[in-house]
Protein backbone atom coordinates (compact mmCIF):
# COMPACT_ATOMS: atom_id res chain seq x y z
CA UNK A 1 0.00 0.00 0.00
CA UNK A 2 1.09 3.39 -0.80
CA UNK A 3 2.57 5.45 2.33
CA UNK A 4 1.23 8.74 -0.09
CA UNK A 5 -2.31 10.38 -0.05
CA UNK A 6 -2.45 12.27 -3.37
CA UNK A 7 -1.08 11.99 -6.42
CA UNK A 8 -1.12 14.89 -9.35
CA UNK A 9 0.14 15.04 -12.57
CA UNK A 10 0.88 18.69 -14.45
CA UNK A 11 2.04 19.16 -17.74
CA UNK A 12 3.26 15.29 -17.78
CA UNK A 13 5.07 15.56 -14.73
CA UNK A 14 3.90 13.30 -11.65
CA UNK A 15 4.41 13.84 -7.97
CA UNK A 16 3.07 12.04 -4.72
CA UNK A 17 2.38 14.29 -2.20
CA UNK A 18 1.20 13.56 1.27
CA UNK A 19 -1.58 15.41 3.33
CA UNK A 20 -0.85 17.38 6.27
CA UNK A 21 -2.69 16.72 9.86
CA UNK A 22 -3.95 18.84 12.67
CA UNK A 23 -2.91 17.89 16.25
CA UNK A 24 -5.41 15.05 16.31
CA UNK A 25 -4.37 13.50 13.32
CA UNK A 26 -6.76 14.53 11.19
CA UNK A 27 -5.53 15.28 8.06
CA UNK A 28 -6.62 18.69 5.65
CA UNK A 29 -8.53 17.54 3.33
CA UNK A 30 -11.87 18.38 2.09
CA UNK A 31 -14.74 17.42 -0.94
CA UNK A 32 -17.23 19.96 -1.49
CA UNK A 33 -20.36 19.68 -4.11
CA UNK A 34 -21.50 22.60 -4.77
CA UNK A 35 -25.29 22.92 -6.71
CA UNK A 36 -25.87 25.95 -8.89
CA UNK A 37 -29.23 27.30 -8.53
CA UNK A 38 -32.27 25.20 -10.95
CA UNK A 39 -35.65 24.85 -10.63
CA UNK A 40 -36.87 23.21 -7.95
CA UNK A 41 -39.54 21.96 -8.72
CA UNK A 42 -38.88 21.72 -12.89
CA UNK A 43 -42.26 23.61 -14.29
CA UNK A 44 -43.30 25.06 -17.53
CA UNK A 45 -46.05 27.40 -17.72
CA UNK A 46 -47.68 29.22 -20.38
CA UNK A 47 -50.78 30.92 -19.52
CA UNK A 48 -51.34 33.30 -22.56
CA UNK A 49 -50.28 33.33 -26.08
CA UNK A 50 -51.54 36.58 -27.59
CA UNK A 51 -47.93 37.54 -28.80
CA UNK A 52 -48.27 35.34 -31.17
CA UNK A 53 -46.20 32.91 -33.17
CA UNK A 54 -42.44 32.80 -33.96
CA UNK A 55 -40.49 32.15 -30.80
CA UNK A 56 -38.14 29.15 -30.71
CA UNK A 57 -36.99 28.86 -26.53
CA UNK A 58 -39.24 30.31 -24.36
CA UNK A 59 -38.20 33.57 -23.08
CA UNK A 60 -41.52 35.72 -23.61
CA UNK A 61 -44.13 33.94 -21.55
CA UNK A 62 -46.66 35.22 -24.14
CA UNK A 63 -45.13 34.07 -27.73
CA UNK A 64 -45.22 30.34 -28.92
CA UNK A 65 -43.51 28.61 -31.83
CA UNK A 66 -46.17 28.19 -34.66
CA UNK A 67 -49.69 27.14 -34.91
CA UNK A 68 -52.41 25.67 -37.53
CA UNK A 69 -55.82 27.73 -37.63
CA UNK A 70 -55.17 28.78 -34.16
CA UNK A 71 -56.86 32.05 -32.54
CA UNK A 72 -55.03 33.74 -29.92
CA UNK A 73 -55.90 37.17 -30.47
CA UNK A 74 -57.79 36.94 -27.12
CA UNK A 75 -56.02 37.44 -23.77
CA UNK A 76 -54.93 34.17 -21.80
CA UNK A 77 -56.95 32.06 -24.27
CA UNK A 78 -56.23 29.91 -27.17
CA UNK A 79 -58.95 27.85 -29.52
CA UNK A 80 -59.37 26.93 -33.29
CA UNK A 81 -59.63 29.16 -35.73
CA UNK A 82 -62.44 30.03 -37.91
CA UNK A 83 -64.43 27.64 -40.33
CA UNK A 84 -63.62 27.79 -43.94
CA UNK A 85 -66.64 27.96 -46.53
CA UNK A 86 -66.47 27.23 -50.08
CA UNK A 87 -68.46 28.98 -52.41
CA UNK A 88 -68.52 27.69 -56.35
CA UNK A 89 -70.57 28.39 -58.97
CA UNK A 90 -74.59 28.09 -58.91
CA UNK A 91 -74.18 24.61 -60.39
CA UNK A 92 -71.55 23.71 -57.46
CA UNK A 93 -68.66 23.41 -60.20
CA UNK A 94 -65.51 25.41 -60.23
CA UNK A 95 -65.46 28.99 -61.24
CA UNK A 96 -63.31 28.95 -64.88
CA UNK A 97 -59.95 29.64 -63.60
CA UNK A 98 -58.65 31.42 -60.27
CA UNK A 99 -59.66 34.25 -58.59
CA UNK A 100 -57.45 37.39 -59.75
CA UNK A 101 -59.75 39.88 -57.68
CA UNK A 102 -62.90 40.89 -55.55
CA UNK A 103 -64.85 44.21 -55.33
CA UNK A 104 -67.70 45.39 -53.48
CA UNK A 105 -69.75 47.47 -55.59
CA UNK A 106 -72.18 49.92 -53.37
CA UNK A 107 -74.65 51.04 -56.24
CA UNK A 108 -76.01 47.46 -56.31
CA UNK A 109 -74.86 46.29 -53.11
CA UNK A 110 -73.42 43.50 -54.96
CA UNK A 111 -70.24 41.51 -54.50
CA UNK A 112 -67.89 40.43 -57.56
CA UNK A 113 -65.34 38.56 -58.27
CA UNK A 114 -62.94 38.80 -61.10
CA UNK A 115 -61.30 35.63 -62.69
CA UNK A 116 -59.03 35.00 -66.17
CA UNK A 117 -62.15 34.58 -67.99
CA UNK A 118 -64.93 35.95 -66.23
CA UNK A 119 -66.71 38.47 -64.12
CA UNK A 120 -69.07 36.89 -61.81
CA UNK A 121 -71.62 38.16 -59.30
CA UNK A 122 -72.38 36.72 -55.79
CA UNK A 123 -76.04 35.57 -54.36
CA UNK A 124 -75.49 32.39 -52.29
CA UNK A 125 -73.31 31.28 -54.82
CA UNK A 126 -71.23 32.73 -58.06
CA UNK A 127 -73.16 33.29 -61.93
CA UNK A 128 -71.16 34.93 -64.31
CA UNK A 129 -72.08 37.99 -65.95
CA UNK A 130 -73.54 38.26 -69.05
CA UNK A 131 -71.16 39.93 -70.44
CA UNK A 132 -68.04 37.98 -70.85
CA UNK A 133 -65.21 39.70 -69.70
CA UNK A 134 -61.72 38.05 -70.34
CA UNK A 135 -58.29 38.96 -68.76
CA UNK A 136 -59.23 41.28 -66.00
CA UNK A 137 -56.31 42.89 -63.83
CA UNK A 138 -58.72 44.92 -61.38
CA UNK A 139 -62.02 46.12 -60.55
CA UNK A 140 -62.69 49.73 -59.05
CA UNK A 141 -65.35 51.86 -58.42
CA UNK A 142 -65.42 55.33 -59.12
CA UNK A 143 -68.41 57.99 -59.26
CA UNK A 144 -71.43 55.03 -59.47
CA UNK A 145 -69.32 53.02 -62.02
CA UNK A 146 -67.13 49.99 -62.03
CA UNK A 147 -64.42 49.91 -63.60
CA UNK A 148 -62.18 46.65 -64.75
CA UNK A 149 -58.54 47.01 -66.03
CA UNK A 150 -57.53 44.48 -69.01
CA UNK A 151 -53.75 45.46 -69.01
CA UNK A 152 -52.09 47.79 -71.21
CA UNK A 153 -53.28 46.06 -74.56
CA UNK A 154 -56.62 45.73 -73.77
CA UNK A 155 -59.28 47.97 -73.57
CA UNK A 156 -61.16 48.18 -70.16
CA UNK A 157 -64.75 47.75 -69.49
CA UNK A 158 -67.52 49.63 -66.99
CA UNK A 159 -70.58 48.91 -65.81
CA UNK A 160 -73.25 50.26 -63.61
CA UNK A 161 -74.84 46.58 -62.54
CA UNK A 162 -71.89 44.86 -62.65
CA UNK A 163 -74.33 42.34 -65.11
CA UNK A 164 -73.76 43.95 -67.86
CA UNK A 165 -70.34 45.66 -69.65
CA UNK A 166 -69.45 48.09 -72.29
CA UNK A 167 -65.99 48.75 -73.55
CA UNK A 168 -64.53 52.09 -73.59
CA UNK A 169 -64.08 54.07 -76.78
CA UNK A 170 -61.57 56.80 -75.44
CA UNK A 171 -58.37 57.60 -76.97
CA UNK A 172 -56.27 56.13 -73.86
CA UNK A 173 -58.39 53.00 -72.93
CA UNK A 174 -55.51 50.50 -71.73
CA UNK A 175 -54.91 50.33 -67.92
CA UNK A 176 -53.15 47.79 -65.24
CA UNK A 177 -54.97 49.27 -62.08
CA UNK A 178 -57.28 51.89 -60.91
CA UNK A 179 -57.42 54.31 -58.23
CA UNK A 180 -60.20 56.83 -56.81
CA UNK A 181 -58.50 59.56 -55.65
CA UNK A 182 -57.52 63.31 -55.71
CA UNK A 183 -56.78 65.46 -58.34
CA UNK A 184 -52.93 67.13 -58.38
CA UNK A 185 -54.64 70.31 -57.18
CA UNK A 186 -57.09 68.51 -54.58
CA UNK A 187 -59.97 70.32 -55.98
CA UNK A 188 -61.78 67.35 -57.04
CA UNK A 189 -61.39 63.58 -56.68
CA UNK A 190 -60.77 61.55 -60.18
CA UNK A 191 -60.35 58.28 -61.55
CA UNK A 192 -56.57 57.28 -61.75
CA UNK A 193 -54.75 54.54 -63.71
CA UNK A 194 -51.52 53.52 -64.81
CA UNK A 195 -50.33 51.47 -67.91
CA UNK A 196 -47.07 49.84 -67.88
CA UNK A 197 -44.21 50.70 -68.44
CA UNK A 198 -44.29 53.83 -66.53
CA UNK A 199 -47.29 55.97 -67.36
CA UNK A 200 -49.81 57.60 -65.08
CA UNK A 201 -52.97 59.68 -66.26
CA UNK A 202 -56.09 60.31 -64.62
CA UNK A 203 -60.00 61.63 -65.88
CA UNK A 204 -63.20 62.81 -64.25
CA UNK A 205 -65.17 60.15 -66.18
CA UNK A 206 -63.78 57.22 -67.46
CA UNK A 207 -67.07 55.82 -69.16
CA UNK A 208 -67.47 55.01 -72.89
CA UNK A 209 -68.73 58.77 -74.53
CA UNK A 210 -66.81 60.56 -71.31
CA UNK A 211 -63.80 62.50 -70.52
CA UNK A 212 -60.57 61.46 -72.14
CA UNK A 213 -57.58 60.60 -70.00
CA UNK A 214 -55.03 63.43 -69.55
CA UNK A 215 -51.49 63.24 -70.77
CA UNK A 216 -49.80 60.66 -69.31
CA UNK A 217 -46.93 61.64 -66.62
CA UNK A 218 -44.09 59.01 -66.77
CA UNK A 219 -43.02 57.64 -63.46
CA UNK A 220 -39.46 56.61 -63.48
CA UNK A 221 -37.97 54.99 -66.55
CA UNK A 222 -39.26 52.16 -68.91
CA UNK A 223 -37.03 49.45 -67.95
CA UNK A 224 -38.96 48.66 -64.75
CA UNK A 225 -42.87 48.59 -64.67
CA UNK A 226 -45.28 50.00 -62.29
CA UNK A 227 -47.23 47.63 -59.79
CA UNK A 228 -49.31 49.55 -57.99
CA UNK A 229 -50.78 53.27 -57.26
CA UNK A 230 -52.25 54.31 -53.56
CA UNK A 231 -52.76 56.89 -51.06
CA UNK A 232 -50.82 57.81 -48.30
CA UNK A 233 -51.76 60.57 -46.00
CA UNK A 234 -53.50 62.42 -48.93
CA UNK A 235 -49.67 61.70 -51.03
CA UNK A 236 -49.74 59.67 -54.53
CA UNK A 237 -47.85 57.12 -54.44
CA UNK A 238 -46.57 54.39 -57.42
CA UNK A 239 -45.05 51.40 -56.43
CA UNK A 240 -42.67 50.08 -58.97
CA UNK A 241 -40.39 47.04 -59.31
CA UNK A 242 -37.48 49.10 -58.48
CA UNK A 243 -38.46 51.53 -56.03
CA UNK A 244 -41.87 54.00 -54.72
CA UNK A 245 -42.29 57.54 -56.16
CA UNK A 246 -44.59 60.01 -55.23
CA UNK A 247 -46.19 62.31 -57.54
CA UNK A 248 -47.35 66.12 -55.88
CA UNK A 249 -49.42 68.67 -56.29
CA UNK A 250 -47.44 70.32 -59.18
CA UNK A 251 -46.18 67.49 -60.72
CA UNK A 252 -42.95 66.57 -59.26
CA UNK A 253 -42.03 63.58 -58.84
CA UNK A 254 -39.96 62.07 -55.73
CA UNK A 255 -38.15 58.43 -55.51
CA UNK A 256 -38.45 56.71 -52.26
CA UNK A 257 -36.98 53.51 -51.40
CA UNK A 258 -34.18 54.19 -53.71
CA UNK A 259 -32.63 50.96 -52.19
CA UNK A 260 -35.31 48.80 -53.78
CA UNK A 261 -32.68 49.34 -57.09
CA UNK A 262 -30.86 46.28 -55.55
CA UNK A 263 -34.23 44.30 -54.77
CA UNK A 264 -35.82 44.30 -57.84
CA UNK A 265 -39.17 42.24 -57.83
CA UNK A 266 -42.72 42.04 -59.73
CA UNK A 267 -43.61 41.16 -55.97
CA UNK A 268 -43.00 44.40 -54.88
CA UNK A 269 -46.25 46.20 -54.05
CA UNK A 270 -47.90 43.35 -55.49
CA UNK A 271 -50.15 43.03 -53.06
CA UNK A 272 -51.34 46.42 -50.53
CA UNK A 273 -53.53 47.17 -48.00
CA UNK A 274 -54.62 50.48 -45.74
CA UNK A 275 -54.52 49.73 -41.75
CA UNK A 276 -55.13 52.10 -39.16
CA UNK A 277 -52.79 55.31 -40.43
CA UNK A 278 -50.51 53.24 -42.68
CA UNK A 279 -49.73 51.47 -46.23
CA UNK A 280 -48.86 47.74 -46.22
CA UNK A 281 -47.66 45.97 -48.79
CA UNK A 282 -46.00 42.89 -50.07
CA UNK A 283 -41.69 43.56 -50.92
CA UNK A 284 -39.88 41.12 -52.21
CA UNK A 285 -40.94 38.08 -50.24
CA UNK A 286 -41.85 39.87 -46.90
CA UNK A 287 -43.55 43.30 -46.54
CA UNK A 288 -43.16 46.48 -45.62
CA UNK A 289 -44.84 49.26 -44.69
CA UNK A 290 -45.33 52.76 -44.74
CA UNK A 291 -46.82 55.10 -41.80
CA UNK A 292 -46.48 58.48 -43.25
CA UNK A 293 -45.15 60.31 -46.61
CA UNK A 294 -41.39 58.82 -46.04
CA UNK A 295 -41.08 56.73 -43.13
CA UNK A 296 -41.28 52.88 -43.77
CA UNK A 297 -40.24 49.76 -42.75
CA UNK A 298 -39.98 45.99 -43.40
CA UNK A 299 -42.85 44.04 -41.22
CA UNK A 300 -44.79 40.93 -41.31
CA UNK A 301 -45.94 37.58 -40.18
CA UNK A 302 -41.92 35.64 -41.12
CA UNK A 303 -40.10 38.88 -40.52
CA UNK A 304 -38.32 39.42 -37.03
CA UNK A 305 -38.96 36.37 -35.76
CA UNK A 306 -37.18 33.15 -34.69
CA UNK A 307 -35.78 30.72 -36.99
CA UNK A 308 -38.55 28.33 -37.00
CA UNK A 309 -38.30 26.89 -40.20
CA UNK A 310 -40.68 29.24 -41.90
CA UNK A 311 -40.12 31.11 -45.38
CA UNK A 312 -42.98 32.36 -47.96
CA UNK A 313 -44.21 34.58 -50.37
CA UNK A 314 -47.29 36.82 -49.86
CA UNK A 315 -50.36 36.01 -52.02
CA UNK A 316 -52.60 38.49 -50.06
CA UNK A 317 -53.26 40.88 -48.04
CA UNK A 318 -56.14 42.84 -46.50
CA UNK A 319 -57.67 44.65 -43.19
CA UNK A 320 -60.48 45.78 -41.19
CA UNK A 321 -60.87 47.86 -38.64
CA UNK A 322 -59.43 45.75 -36.22
CA UNK A 323 -56.18 43.43 -37.97
CA UNK A 324 -54.48 42.87 -40.51
CA UNK A 325 -54.66 39.38 -42.80
CA UNK A 326 -51.86 38.53 -45.17
CA UNK A 327 -52.22 34.94 -46.91
CA UNK A 328 -48.83 33.59 -47.35
CA UNK A 329 -47.74 30.47 -49.37
CA UNK A 330 -45.02 28.61 -47.69
CA UNK A 331 -44.07 26.32 -50.21
CA UNK A 332 -46.69 22.96 -49.82
CA UNK A 333 -49.19 24.98 -47.65
CA UNK A 334 -50.71 28.35 -47.86
CA UNK A 335 -51.72 30.17 -43.84
CA UNK A 336 -53.81 32.87 -43.88
CA UNK A 337 -52.17 35.43 -40.59
CA UNK A 338 -54.07 37.64 -38.43
CA UNK A 339 -51.74 40.14 -36.75
CA UNK A 340 -52.20 43.22 -35.43
CA UNK A 341 -49.56 45.79 -33.70
CA UNK A 342 -49.54 46.18 -29.90
CA UNK A 343 -47.47 48.58 -27.67
CA UNK A 344 -46.64 45.62 -24.57
CA UNK A 345 -44.67 46.16 -21.84
CA UNK A 346 -42.20 44.79 -23.91
CA UNK A 347 -42.51 48.06 -26.43
CA UNK A 348 -44.48 48.01 -29.75
CA UNK A 349 -44.63 45.12 -31.49
CA UNK A 350 -46.59 42.86 -34.25
CA UNK A 351 -48.62 39.99 -33.08
CA UNK A 352 -49.79 37.28 -35.62
CA UNK A 353 -51.48 34.04 -35.51
CA UNK A 354 -51.24 31.20 -38.20
CA UNK A 355 -55.35 32.25 -38.41
CA UNK A 356 -56.49 30.00 -41.40
CA UNK A 357 -55.39 26.78 -42.66
CA UNK A 358 -55.49 26.58 -46.74
CA UNK A 359 -53.24 23.69 -46.98
CA UNK A 360 -52.95 22.95 -50.42
CA UNK A 361 -55.30 25.26 -51.98
CA UNK A 362 -53.83 28.09 -53.54
CA UNK A 363 -54.39 32.05 -52.95
CA UNK A 364 -53.98 35.06 -55.38
CA UNK A 365 -56.01 37.47 -53.59
CA UNK A 366 -57.91 38.29 -50.77
CA UNK A 367 -60.42 41.54 -49.44
CA UNK A 368 -63.20 42.07 -46.57
CA UNK A 369 -66.57 42.44 -47.27
CA UNK A 370 -69.08 43.97 -45.27
CA UNK A 371 -72.29 42.03 -46.39
CA UNK A 372 -74.38 43.89 -43.64
CA UNK A 373 -74.24 45.18 -40.21
CA UNK A 374 -73.87 41.62 -38.57
CA UNK A 375 -72.54 39.41 -41.79
CA UNK A 376 -68.48 40.54 -42.38
CA UNK A 377 -65.95 38.14 -44.14
CA UNK A 378 -62.73 38.05 -44.99
CA UNK A 379 -63.00 36.67 -48.64
CA UNK A 380 -59.54 34.48 -50.32
CA UNK A 381 -59.07 32.44 -53.68
CA UNK A 382 -58.91 28.92 -53.08
CA UNK A 383 -57.51 27.27 -56.19
CA UNK A 384 -60.59 27.40 -58.99
CA UNK A 385 -63.01 29.07 -56.05
CA UNK A 386 -63.48 30.95 -53.60
CA UNK A 387 -63.79 30.89 -50.00
CA UNK A 388 -64.46 32.75 -46.96
CA UNK A 389 -64.46 32.94 -43.26
CA UNK A 390 -66.91 34.84 -40.69
CA UNK A 391 -65.13 37.70 -39.25
CA UNK A 392 -66.60 38.53 -35.44
CA UNK A 393 -65.35 41.11 -32.50
CA UNK A 394 -65.61 38.27 -30.24
CA UNK A 395 -65.92 34.99 -31.69
CA UNK A 396 -66.43 32.99 -28.40
CA UNK A 397 -69.34 35.13 -26.92
CA UNK A 398 -71.03 35.58 -30.84
CA UNK A 399 -73.36 32.91 -31.90
CA UNK A 400 -72.49 33.76 -35.58
CA UNK A 401 -69.31 32.10 -35.25
CA UNK A 402 -68.03 29.22 -36.99
CA UNK A 403 -64.95 27.20 -35.79
CA UNK A 404 -62.61 24.64 -38.06
CA UNK A 405 -62.73 21.20 -36.55
CA UNK A 406 -58.50 20.48 -36.68
CA UNK A 407 -55.93 23.38 -34.97
CA UNK A 408 -52.85 22.98 -32.82
CA UNK A 409 -50.92 25.16 -31.02
CA UNK A 410 -47.08 24.45 -30.76
CA UNK A 411 -45.22 26.00 -27.74
CA UNK A 412 -41.65 26.82 -27.78
CA UNK A 413 -38.73 24.77 -26.39
CA UNK A 414 -38.29 24.90 -22.74
CA UNK A 415 -34.28 24.06 -22.11
CA UNK A 416 -34.35 24.32 -18.38
CA UNK A 417 -31.76 26.03 -16.12
CA UNK A 418 -29.40 25.07 -18.46
CA UNK A 419 -29.95 22.96 -21.60
CA UNK A 420 -27.06 20.11 -20.96
CA UNK A 421 -29.04 19.15 -17.54
CA UNK A 422 -30.91 16.12 -17.32
CA UNK A 423 -34.80 16.35 -16.69
CA UNK A 424 -37.92 14.39 -16.47
CA UNK A 425 -41.46 15.19 -16.63
CA UNK A 426 -44.34 13.56 -14.90
CA UNK A 427 -47.37 15.47 -15.16
CA UNK A 428 -49.26 18.09 -16.90
CA UNK A 429 -51.91 20.66 -15.65
CA UNK A 430 -54.49 22.69 -17.79
CA UNK A 431 -57.75 24.80 -17.26
CA UNK A 432 -60.46 24.35 -19.95
CA UNK A 433 -63.43 24.55 -20.95
CA UNK A 434 -65.83 23.45 -23.75
CA UNK A 435 -64.21 20.35 -23.54
CA UNK A 436 -66.66 17.57 -24.11
CA UNK A 437 -65.78 13.69 -25.24
CA UNK A 438 -66.18 15.01 -28.54
CA UNK A 439 -64.72 18.50 -28.51
CA UNK A 440 -61.00 17.97 -26.70
CA UNK A 441 -57.70 18.71 -26.57
CA UNK A 442 -54.55 16.29 -26.46
CA UNK A 443 -50.93 17.10 -25.14
CA UNK A 444 -47.76 16.01 -27.30
CA UNK A 445 -44.86 16.21 -27.26
CA UNK A 446 -41.24 16.62 -28.87
CA UNK A 447 -38.09 16.36 -26.97
CA UNK A 448 -34.37 16.79 -27.92
CA UNK A 449 -34.00 16.07 -31.65
CA UNK A 450 -37.51 14.69 -32.63
CA UNK A 451 -38.92 15.92 -35.68
CA UNK A 452 -42.31 14.67 -34.61
CA UNK A 453 -44.22 15.05 -31.59
CA UNK A 454 -46.26 12.11 -29.82
CA UNK A 455 -49.25 12.12 -27.62
CA UNK A 456 -48.10 11.85 -23.99
CA UNK A 457 -51.41 12.10 -22.13
CA UNK A 458 -54.84 10.78 -22.97
CA UNK A 459 -57.41 13.63 -24.28
CA UNK A 460 -58.93 16.31 -22.11
CA UNK A 461 -62.04 15.90 -22.18
CA UNK A 462 -62.69 17.40 -18.34
CA UNK A 463 -63.08 21.53 -17.90
CA UNK A 464 -61.79 22.92 -15.42
CA UNK A 465 -58.23 22.77 -13.63
CA UNK A 466 -57.04 19.18 -13.93
CA UNK A 467 -53.73 17.41 -13.40
CA UNK A 468 -53.45 14.69 -15.96
CA UNK A 469 -50.40 12.43 -15.40
CA UNK A 470 -48.46 11.66 -18.34
CA UNK A 471 -48.61 8.22 -20.10
CA UNK A 472 -44.92 7.80 -19.48
CA UNK A 473 -42.44 9.88 -17.81
CA UNK A 474 -40.41 11.73 -19.85
CA UNK A 475 -36.36 12.29 -19.87
CA UNK A 476 -34.90 14.97 -21.88
CA UNK A 477 -32.60 17.89 -22.31
CA UNK A 478 -34.91 19.71 -23.93
CA UNK A 479 -38.94 19.57 -24.58
CA UNK A 480 -41.62 21.10 -26.92
CA UNK A 481 -45.83 20.37 -25.82
CA UNK A 482 -47.81 20.93 -28.38
CA UNK A 483 -52.01 21.24 -28.07
CA UNK A 484 -54.18 19.79 -30.54
CA UNK A 485 -57.64 20.75 -30.80
CA UNK A 486 -60.01 18.17 -31.67
CA UNK A 487 -63.89 20.42 -32.42
CA UNK A 488 -67.01 18.44 -33.93
CA UNK A 489 -68.97 21.01 -33.08
CA UNK A 490 -68.23 24.02 -35.13
CA UNK A 491 -69.94 26.28 -33.20
CA UNK A 492 -68.52 25.84 -29.23
CA UNK A 493 -64.74 24.85 -29.99
CA UNK A 494 -62.23 23.62 -26.76
CA UNK A 495 -60.65 26.69 -24.97
CA UNK A 496 -57.73 26.26 -23.58
CA UNK A 497 -56.25 29.44 -20.45
CA UNK A 498 -53.30 27.57 -18.81
CA UNK A 499 -50.63 24.84 -19.84
CA UNK A 500 -48.36 23.86 -16.63
CA UNK A 501 -45.83 21.08 -17.14
CA UNK A 502 -44.21 19.67 -14.02
CA UNK A 503 -41.34 17.81 -13.49
CA UNK A 504 -37.81 17.63 -11.80
CA UNK A 505 -34.11 18.81 -13.06
CA UNK A 506 -30.91 17.53 -11.91
CA UNK A 507 -28.15 19.72 -12.12
CA UNK A 508 -24.75 19.12 -12.84
CA UNK A 509 -22.85 19.73 -9.37
CA UNK A 510 -19.26 21.42 -8.78
CA UNK A 511 -17.00 18.96 -7.27
CA UNK A 512 -13.93 20.65 -5.37
CA UNK A 513 -10.65 18.92 -4.05
CA UNK A 514 -9.19 21.00 -1.27
CA UNK A 515 -6.00 20.21 0.46
CA UNK A 516 -2.98 20.96 2.18
CA UNK A 517 0.27 19.17 1.78
CA UNK A 518 3.33 18.84 4.23
CA UNK A 519 6.39 19.79 2.65
CA UNK A 520 9.35 17.50 3.49
CA UNK A 521 13.11 17.60 3.56
CA UNK A 522 13.98 14.42 1.38
CA UNK A 523 15.40 15.77 -2.26
CA UNK A 524 12.98 14.65 -4.20
CA UNK A 525 10.00 16.56 -1.51
CA UNK A 526 12.38 19.57 -1.11
CA UNK A 527 9.91 22.51 -0.28
CA UNK A 528 10.52 24.75 -3.27
CA UNK A 529 10.54 22.07 -5.78
CA UNK A 530 6.42 20.98 -4.54
CA UNK A 531 5.57 24.85 -4.70
CA UNK A 532 7.20 25.41 -8.52
CA UNK A 533 5.69 22.23 -9.01
CA UNK A 534 2.18 23.17 -7.89
CA UNK A 535 2.49 26.90 -8.55
CA UNK A 536 2.85 25.38 -12.46
CA UNK A 537 -0.73 24.06 -12.58
CA UNK A 538 -1.51 27.66 -12.07
CA UNK A 539 -0.34 28.54 -15.20
CA UNK A 540 -0.83 25.21 -16.92
CA UNK A 541 -2.99 25.61 -20.13
CA UNK A 542 -3.65 22.25 -19.73
CA UNK A 543 -5.88 19.97 -17.45
CA UNK A 544 -4.33 18.38 -14.31
CA UNK A 545 -5.21 14.59 -13.42
CA UNK A 546 -5.75 13.97 -10.00
CA UNK A 547 -5.53 10.74 -7.65
CA UNK A 548 -6.51 9.55 -4.80
CA UNK A 549 -4.09 6.85 -3.56
CA UNK A 550 -5.77 5.89 -0.74
CA UNK A 551 -8.72 4.55 -3.05
CA UNK A 552 -6.39 2.41 -5.23
CA UNK A 553 -6.36 5.44 -7.99
CA UNK A 554 -3.44 6.83 -10.03
CA UNK A 555 -2.37 9.18 -12.58
CA UNK A 556 -1.95 6.00 -14.74
CA UNK A 557 -4.75 4.11 -13.75
CA UNK A 558 -8.32 6.04 -12.27
CA UNK A 559 -8.10 9.52 -12.00
CA UNK A 560 -9.71 12.67 -12.72
CA UNK A 561 -9.39 15.98 -14.90
CA UNK A 562 -9.10 19.41 -12.70
CA UNK A 563 -8.30 23.19 -13.21
CA UNK A 564 -6.21 24.63 -10.59
CA UNK A 565 -8.92 27.40 -8.99
CA UNK A 566 -8.02 31.44 -9.09
CA UNK A 567 -5.60 32.27 -6.35
CA UNK A 568 -3.87 28.79 -5.46
CA UNK A 569 -1.34 27.05 -4.61
CA UNK A 570 -1.31 29.08 -1.16
CA UNK A 571 2.20 28.67 1.16
CA UNK A 572 0.81 28.91 4.59
CA UNK A 573 1.77 27.23 8.23
CA UNK A 574 0.54 24.63 9.69
CA UNK A 575 -0.23 25.44 13.36
CA UNK A 576 0.80 22.31 15.93
CA UNK A 577 -0.11 22.15 19.65
CA UNK A 578 1.29 24.11 21.89
CA UNK A 579 4.99 24.33 22.34
CA UNK A 580 6.07 22.77 18.85
CA UNK A 581 6.85 24.99 16.07
CA UNK A 582 4.34 25.16 13.52
CA UNK A 583 5.09 23.03 9.74
CA UNK A 584 5.56 24.95 6.59
CA UNK A 585 2.03 23.52 3.89
CA UNK A 586 0.88 24.78 0.55
CA UNK A 587 -2.71 24.79 0.20
CA UNK A 588 -4.70 23.91 -3.42
CA UNK A 589 -7.78 23.84 -4.39
CA UNK A 590 -8.85 21.60 -7.63
CA UNK A 591 -12.14 21.74 -9.43
CA UNK A 592 -12.92 18.46 -10.82
CA UNK A 593 -14.58 18.89 -14.67
CA UNK A 594 -16.12 16.51 -16.95
CA UNK A 595 -13.66 15.00 -19.26
CA UNK A 596 -12.50 11.80 -20.51
CA UNK A 597 -9.77 10.91 -23.30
Amino acid sequence: MSTFDHEIEIDSVSKRLNLAQDENGKKYYTVAESIPEYRNPLRYIQNNWIGGHGQHDFRIPDKYFEGKAIDTTQEGKAFPGPEITEVKESDDTDLDSAPVVFCWFPLVSKWLCATAGKIYLYGTKWTAATTIVAGVTDLKVYNGVCYAAKGTSNLYYTSTNGDTWTITDLTDGYSERFLAAPNPAGTSNVLWKFKTPNELSNTTNGVAGGTQWSSPAYIGDTANNIIDIFLINDNLMIGRTDGLWNYDSNGGLHQLMGDLRFSRSTDNFKYGTEWQTGRYFSLLRGMGEITSYNTYDNMGPLTKIDDIGKVGDIVGIASDKDFLYVAVDEGTNTIIYKGREVRRREGLRWEFCPWIFLGTKTCATMAVCQHSSTDRRLWFGYTNTTAYVKITDNPLADTNARFTTNSFLRMPYDLGTDLYWDKMYQSVITQTYNCTANNYITINARKDTDTTANAVTAAIVTNGTVKTNLTAAINCNRIQYELDFTNTSNTSPPVIEYFEARGIEQPETIRTHEAIYIMGDEPTRRTKTTRDFLRGGRDSNALIKFADLRYGDSVSGTYVWTVMEPGYPQEIEIIKEKGKQPEIGIKVRLREVSFTV
